[in-house]
C-alpha cells in the first residue's frame, strides 16, 4: 500500500504582502522536482488574533506558520508535530526551551538598519534621520536601533522623528503637516531611513508639501522593496529587499529536514544587506557635487559599458575636469572607483541572493563569470563560490 504524502498546515497573514511572497517560496519548494509530494492545507488569516485549537488538530504531519504571540506558539508546540515558525517580532525565548522538532526563523531587523547606515556612509553623508512607523512596532524600533548603532561607531547620530499623537498616527492627513515641518528643519543633504516602503511613500508626500527635494535635499531609503510602492512613487524609492520568496523556500527545506529526522538549527536569523537603488537615493553627499553626480549615475548603470567619457557626459563636465575632481575628492582614478563599485555590488549579490554567478556578472558589468571570478580573487583572495559559502 502506497504511503500517504505528508499533510502540512501552512498559516500566514491574509493581507501582508511579505507573507504572500514567503508563501510563494514555500509552494515553489513543494513543486520543485527534487521534492516528494506534500498535501498543503493553507490557512490565510489575521495572525494578530489567536488561532483556534481546532485548526491545528486536523491530522497534520507538520506545521509552517507565522506567529505574532506566545499563545499561538504554545498551541503549535503542544501538537508535538514538526514546526517551522516565522516570528518577525521574536522574543528572546531560550532556544534550548524550544522543542527539538522546531525551527524558528526571524528577520534581523537591526541588521537592516545597519545596512542602511553603511549604504549612506559609503555615499559620504554626514547628516542622518530615521522615521519609524506611526504606531510603535518592535521591528521598526529594531531597524532604528541598528541604524543608530552603526552611525554611533562613526561618532554620528540620526535625527529621530518623534512619535506622533494617536490622532496623527491613525490619520495621515492629520500627520502630513507635522511631518512636513519636521522634514523642513533637517539639514540639506540628509540621508533618511524610513521604517518601510509605505512610510517612505508618506515621507515623499510630506516632503512635497514642505518643498523638500528628494534626492537633492533628502536621500530616502525604505525597507521591503515592495515594487508596487517603490516604482510608482515619485521619485521611485530605493529599498532594502527582504527576499521573502527565498525565505519561504528555506521554510520548506527546514520542514523537509524535520520530517526526515535531520538535524537543524533551532533558531535561524535571516539577514538582508543589499539595497535596490532607485532615484530617491541617486546622490552622493561628497564635497564635490560633480563627483557625487557622476557616482550616482554610475551606481545606477553598472551593468552597462561605462567609460570615462560616458561618465563625464553624465556629470556634464569635461573628461579632464572629472579626472581631476575624482583624484582630489576620492584620491583614486575613475577606473579604480568603477571597479570598486562593481566588485562591491557583486559581493553583496553573492552573499544575499541565490542568483547565478553569470547573472551577477551581467548585472555588475563584468564580461562573464570567469572575469568576475578573476577580479574578486585578485581583490579579496576568494572566488564567487567561496564568498557565497562563507555567508552560509
Amino acid at each position: 500500500m502506497e504511503k500517504e504524502p505528508p499533510k502540512i498546515l501552512v498559516v500566514f497573514s491574509n493581507f501582508d504582502r511579505t507573507h504572500r511572497l514567503m508563501l510563494e517560496g514555500i509552494l515553489e519548494y513543494v513543486r520543485s522536482e527534487c521534492m516528494p509530494a506534500w498535501q498543503v492545507q493553507l490557512e490565510l488569516r489575521d495572525i494578530s488574533r489567536s488561532i483556534s485549537s481546532e485548526t491545528v488538530s486536523g491530522g497534520f504531519s507538520g506545521i509552517i506558520a507565522a506567529v505574532l504571540n506566545a499563545s499561538d506558539r504554545r498551541k503549535y508546540f503542544r501538537t508535538g508535530l514538526p514546526t517551522v515558525l516565522f516570528e518577525p517580532t521574536l522574543d528572546r525565548m531560550d532556544a534550548s526551551k524550544r522543542p527539538a522538532n522546531n525551527v524558528t526563523f526571524f528577520n534581523d531587523h537591526a541588521a537592516e538598519g545597519r545596512t542602511a547606515a553603511e549604504y549612506f556612509l559609503e555615499r559620504g553623508y554626514k547628516s542622518f534621520a530615521f522615521v519609524g512607523t506611526p504606531l510603535p512596532t518592535a521591528w521598526s524600533e529594531a531597524r532604528g536601533r541598528g541604524f543608530s548603532s552603526r552611525l554611533s561607531k562613526e561618532g554620528l547620530q540620526p535625527a529621530v522623528y518623534p512619535a506622533p499623537s494617536r490622532a496623527a498616527a491613525t490619520d495621515f492627513t492629520v500627520e502630513t503637516p507635522i511631518l512636513a515641518r519636521w522634514l523642513k528643519r533637517l539639514p540639506r543633504t540628509t540621508a533618511l531611513l524610513a521604517a518601510h516602503d509605505q512610510r517612505a511613500q508618506q515621507i515623499e508626500t510630506a516632503a512635497r508639501k514642505a518643498s523638500v527635494r528628494i534626492p537633492d535635499d533628502i536621500a530616502l531609503l525604505g525597507v521591503d522593496d515592495d515594487t508596487l510602492l517603490c516604482e510608482t512613487a515619485s521619485p521611485p524609492i530605493s529599498s532594502i529587499p527582504v527576499y521573502a520568496p527565498e525565505t519561504g523556500w528555506r521554510f520548506g527545506e527546514a520542514m523537509d529536514k524535520l520530517l526526515k529526522g535531520g538535524k537543524t538549527a533551532r533558531v535561524v536569523r535571516t539577514c538582508h544587506t543589499r539595497v535596490v537603488t532607485r532615484l530617491s537615493t541617486e546622490s552622493f553627499a561628497l564635497d564635490d557635487p560633480v563627483v557625487s553626480k557622476a557616482l550616482a549615475w554610475a551606481q545606477s548603470h553598472l551593468g552597462e559599458r561605462l567609460s570615462v567619457e560616458t561618465l563625464s557626459a553624465a556629470a556634464n563636465c569635461s573628461v579632464r575636469t572629472l579626472q581631476m575632481k575624482f583624484a582630489r575628492t576620492l584620491n583614486r582614478t575613475i577606473r579604480d572607483e568603477l571597479a570598486y563599485l562593481r566588485r562591491r555590488e557583486a559581493v553583496k549579490l553573492l552573499k544575499e541572493t541565490s542568483m547565478p554567478v553569470g547573472e551577477i556578472a551581467r548585472i555588475c558589468g563584468f564580461c562573464g563569470p570567469s572575469h568576475l571570478g578573476t577580479r574578486l580573487k585578485n581583490a579579496t583572495g576568494m572566488n564567487p563560490l567561496a564568498i557565497r559559502r562563507a555567508n552560509d
